[in-house]
């Protein structure tokens, strides 16, 4: 379905489990993560990427250091960097009046300050229990309607998919 993808990444032939909770390191198999961190995430050289979701409100653009390529780890640290900031008081906004998407970061914070120190609500509570990373995918309608307008679009723009652990 998308023979340039890195098979790691791709929704259709990913067969990396990673809980996005955690550290790519730590949530991805040692062994597994080793042997694809370093990968080019695309098939021709890519200094860019961005990657958007469904799930949530945000846009992850990726740049390669120079003189390197975007790699699958820079995918998956840009994104596990992502949902660690903290949810914003504009963000919280959004979701006010949303009962159930309130009530699912509510919930999701509630189980992972039962494991950390820290209280503030994060980005990663936006996805509640689906924090299983299932890969990336192309969506070109979807890309355009999430493009701000006026706003610069990238050609390697990647939707990501996730599940349930």
């Amino acid at each position: 379905k998308h023979p340039h993808l890195n098979p790691a990444l791709a929704t259709d032939t990913t067969n990396i489990r990673y809980d996005v909770r955690k550290a790519p390191p730590h949530g991805i198999l040692l062994s597994t993560y080793q042997q694809v961190a370093l990968q080019p995430a695309l098939a021709q050289p890519t200094y860019d990427i961005r990657i958007i979701s469904k799930a949530f409100p945000w846009t992850v653009d990726i740049r390669a250091p120079a003189g390197s390529v975007i790699t699958c780890s820079a995918i998956f640290e840009g994104l596990y960097a992502m949902l660690q900031e903290p949810i914003v008081d504009s963000e919280w906004g959004i979701v006010v009046n949303d009962k159930s998407k309130r009530e699912t970061i509510e919930k999701a914070a509630k189980a992972r300050h039962e494991k950390e120190k820290d209280v503030r609500l994060k980005r990663i509570d936006w996805l509640g229990e689906t924090t299983a990373f299932k890969g990336l995918e192309r969506d070109e309608e979807f890309e355009k309607k999430r493009l701000l307008p006026g706003s610069q679009g990238c050609k390697e723009t990647w939707v990501i998919k996730f599940g349930k652990p």
